[in-house]
């Protein structure tokens, strides 16, 4: 029979983790100088994968085991746009978007320097181009907030099993989208949502 010492002892040893099935991402926010001052730098995901082709993001992707957020940004923009960051580039850790789909998100932003830009190589399997824009393009142009409620599909719930009235009021989550449009660039979804909390946050 189970007893409280083994309890403690499979609480004291294990991982902390978020309940039911979640993921971990991380991202990286780099900022460059460019001639019209400093600029956000951003990908265009290549139209040959199989999620969010030709979307715009920033360099990122899943936290891999044994690695910590910060390991996982820094990884990713290596193996993506080819260019190796150290932890000296980094101006600091920032917020963390907690997803409707059960995902959390890290980010940091990072400055990548004149030398270090020269040395930008484009991996085609997952990048389709980059590109900069303006920080002060977000500060004069607002986002286009677009909000969205996210429902849950109740038809197959066994409502007289449960004894649950089929009348219950289920909680509506809300997926806020913002939209950018630069030049040709649309940028909305994640990436915006980002861009748009950190000229409200920080500038």
């Amino acid at each position: 029979m189970i007893n409280l010492n083994e309890i403690k002892e499979s609480l004291i040893n294990r991982e902390i983790k978020a309940i039911g099935k979640h993921k971990y991402f991380s991202v990286l926010v780099p900022i460059v100088e460019t001639e019209e001052g400093l600029s956000f730098l951003f990908e265009v995901r290549a139209s040959k994968l199989r999620t969010q082709p030709g979307d715009i993001c920033f360099p990122g992707g899943n936290i891999e085991a044994g690695e910590t957020a910060l390991e996982c940004a820094l990884r990713e923009t290596k193996e993506e746009i080819g260019i190796e960051l150290s932890e000296s580039n980094i101006l600091g850790q920032f917020d963390t978007m907690y997803g409707f789909s059960g995902y959390s998100l890290f980010t940091h932003v990072a400055t990548i320097g004149k030398d270090e830009i020269t040395k930008l190589s484009i991996n085609e399997e997952e990048v389709e181009e980059v590109f900069t824009v303006p920080i002060q393009f977000f500060i004069d142009n607002p986002a286009k907030n677009y909000d969205l409620d996210v429902v849950s599909k109740t038809e197959d719930f066994p409502y007289e099993e449960t004894g649950i009235s089929p009348d219950y009021k289920w909680r509506v989550g809300k997926n806020v989208l913002p939209f950018y449009r630069y030049e040709d660039k649309k940028i909305w979804g994640v990436t915006a949502r980002i861009v748009d909390w950190f000229v409200k946050e920080l500038l």
